[in-house]
């Protein structure tokens, strides 16, 4: 279950980096240059009706030095007042599907036919504070800024397209010790994110195939539970 949620928290992660970032964010380098590509991400993210996509999930363990790969897709939208929609489809190395409407949070899976549904706050409880920021992932530009400081590193290739990278560094105490994106020059919304938390370990989501508002149906995000599911009310 600490992978999962691992994986779950690096996924919103980059869902807070796609529901936009203020043109305000403090920054230590190219001042200008980041100001303009933060106010295109601004733009795309008021533009930005749904997203599709292909995603690797890759957690790598500095202390037995073991990465762990997942494969799957993604489906986004985003809401008014906090009612964003994800959901998360693993489909290697096994099957798992984990969504979020708002606050309420289903993980299901297949293999032992055993689901959790209620709050995220109560899926969240005793856990560290980072877990705190799913709620918030559809969160204004301006909660996302006041929480970190960004910087602009560079441009590369992901996926072969030119994307920027940018550093960011949460202002508070957190588990995570800083977060790097990789914001495509096609869409300007994120296609990659590098988590690092404070132990060293460190998570690289990179998103492929992307489709910017294709139709989503809101029904795409239920959960659908076969008949004789146990239902968990922990995780």
């Amino acid at each position: 279950m600490k992978h999962f949620a691992s994986l779950l928290i690096t996924t919103a992660l980059l869902i807070t980096l796609i529901a936009g970032v203020n043109e305000n964010a403090q920054a230590s380098t190219a001042p200008q240059l980041l100001s303009g590509i933060l106010q295109k991400m601004e733009n795309a993210h008021r533009n930005l009706k749904s997203l599709k996509a292909a995603i690797v999930q890759q957690r790598h363990n500095t202390q037995i030095g073991v990465t762990d790969t997942d494969y799957g897709t993604m489906l986004y939208k985003p809401g008014e007042g906090g009612k964003a929609k994800l959901r998360l489809d693993y489909t290697k190395p096994d099957m798992r599907i984990a969504a979020l409407v708002g606050d309420s949070f289903t993980y299901y899976q297949p293999r032992i036919n055993q689901a959790f549904r209620g709050a995220l706050a109560k899926a969240n409880k005793n856990r560290s504070g980072v877990y705190g920021m799913l709620a918030g992932f559809n969160g204004s530009a301006k909660s996302l800024t006041s929480n970190f400081n960004v910087e602009y590193v560079k441009e590369e290739l992901v996926n072969g397209r030119t994307a920027t990278q940018l550093h960011l560094v949460p202002k508070e105490k957190s588990s995570i010790a800083s977060i790097e994106i990789w914001v495509s020059h096609d869409t300007w919304l994120p296609v990659q994110n590098k988590v690092v938390e404070k132990n060293g370990d460190y998570t690289i989501v990179k998103m492929d195939r992307m489709e910017v508002n294709a139709k989503v149906e809101d029904s795409a995000f239920n959960v659908k539970l076969p008949s004789g599911t146990a239902i968990v009310d922990k995780l």
